[in-house]
């Protein structure tokens, strides 16, 4: 009699780190009453222009990793790959400095793309060669200027301060890339423009 309860005992013993790690990155609408951590005290009120900063950046992010590596995939020119490295590779940084904000205010990030990146990554992997590159430069001007507008605005006026530093700190590499894009050769003519 002992041993099936022994055994189902460990089965949850097992199983229950697992659903407290799930249960971390879900998000529900009461405060957490848990003492256990310091997180798990926080109240689990977010404003709207939070959450909406949050999904914005997130589909930024994830959108200019894939658009980096489509671009490091189909770019003919060293200038169009070297740019497209170091997209991948800023945009994974700040992915990663994120995630931990998010989770420690219980904050929602999207898991997919929403249908506006969807649609541009749909465009970019249709292309090849010079057009690929004249897209990719298009989009990558385009989607800059829109994300820095977003990161200094909830830098200046975002609620959540975590949020807004992280923000803060980005503007910067936004600008660069920004910068970059606009420096980029033209389709096939090769000559720089918007500089």
């Amino acid at each position: 009699m002992r041993k099936p309860l022994l055994a189902g005992a460990m089965a949850l013993a097992l199983l229950a780190p697992s659903y407290a790690l799930a249960a971390s990155w879900t998000k529900s609408g009461s405060s957490a009453t848990s003492g256990s951590t310091g997180t798990m005290t926080r109240p689990n009120r977010v404003d709207a222009t939070t959450q909406n900063f949050v999904d914005k950046a997130w589909n930024i992010n994830n959108f200019e990793i894939q658009a980096g590596r489509e671009a490091q995939n189909k770019a003919n020119t060293q200038e169009f790959l070297d740019y497209a490295r170091r997209i991948v590779r800023d945009h994974t940084n700040m992915d990663n400095e994120l995630k931990p904000i998010v989770q420690q205010d219980r904050l929602n990030a999207p898991n997919a793309l929403d249908k506006e990146h969807q649609n541009l990554l749909q465009q970019l992997s249709s292309m090849t060669g010079a057009r690929f590159e004249e897209r990719f430069r298009t989009q990558q001007i385009d989607g800059h200027e829109k994300a820095v507008k977003l990161f200094e605005s909830y830098a200046k006026n975002g609620q959540n301060p975590e949020l807004k530093r992280w923000a803060q700190s980005a503007v910067p590499t936004l600008e660069n890339h920004l910068r970059d894009a606009k420096a980029l050769p033209r389709g096939a003519q090769g000559t720089h423009a918007e500089r």
